[in-house]
């Protein structure tokens, strides 16, 4: 005697679906973008954040453009001095609740060998300096509106908001490739400036 097929609700059909986008999205967010990831020495916790050991940071572009005021900027110009880079969109909704974090940060560090930089990517100037004006936002922000600065970062993603932080030695000590928090920034920049001058 043959067995009926067990039938399937549209409701479990639609459940099962779902759960198996999550699952692709989750995927493709946390899967390393650039080479340097799969390094055995990196440190990647769960929550998209990504630690260097001393001995195993990889140098950091030497970035260089437009300001969004339009002036020349370079940032071999800070060398010796702990920086936190952040890409940004104004379109970008995780960059605009951090935002107000990242000009905290700014203002906590203040007087300390630390320098912010922001690099607004896939975007037009006029939204971008409204972004600026918005926020009041006190650090410079580069304008590349071909992104061509994201990729060229080890350990970071494709998608907004990425913030790296660099060692005095112009090395990535840190990526968060999600929203940051002031505390997340402050931590990891007093941990590099407790170790020994380059």
């Amino acid at each position: 005697m043959k067995m009926p097929f067990p039938r399937i609700s549209v409701t479990r059909i639609v459940a099962v679906t779902t759960i198996l986008a999550a699952t692709v999205a989750v995927g493709w967010y946390t899967y390393p973008s650039n080479p340097h990831t799969s390094q055995p020495s990196v440190k990647q916790t769960p929550d998209a954040s990504v630690h260097f050991p001393v001995g195993s940071r990889p140098a950091a572009p030497l970035l260089s453009g437009q300001l969004l005021d339009a002036t020349a900027f370079r940032l071999g110009d800070w060398a010796g001095s702990v920086v936190v880079v952040n890409f940004w969109a104004s379109w970008c909704a995780p960059c605009n609740d951090e935002a107000p974090e990242l000009q905290a940060f700014v203002k906590a560090t203040s007087g300390l060998n630390v320098h912010m930089l922001g690099v607004n990517i896939h975007d037009e100037r006029s939204p971008a300096k409204a972004f600026v004006a918005h926020y009041n936002l006190t650090y410079p922000n580069l304008f590349d509106p071909d992104g061509k600065t994201l990729p060229s970062f080890p350990a970071i993603s494709m998608a907004l908001p990425n913030t790296v932080v660099l060692d005095r030695d112009g090395r990535v000590a840190a990526a968060f490739r999600r929203k940051v928090t002031a505390l997340d920034l402050e931590s990891a920049v007093q941990t590099l400036l407790s170790e020994p001058s380059p």
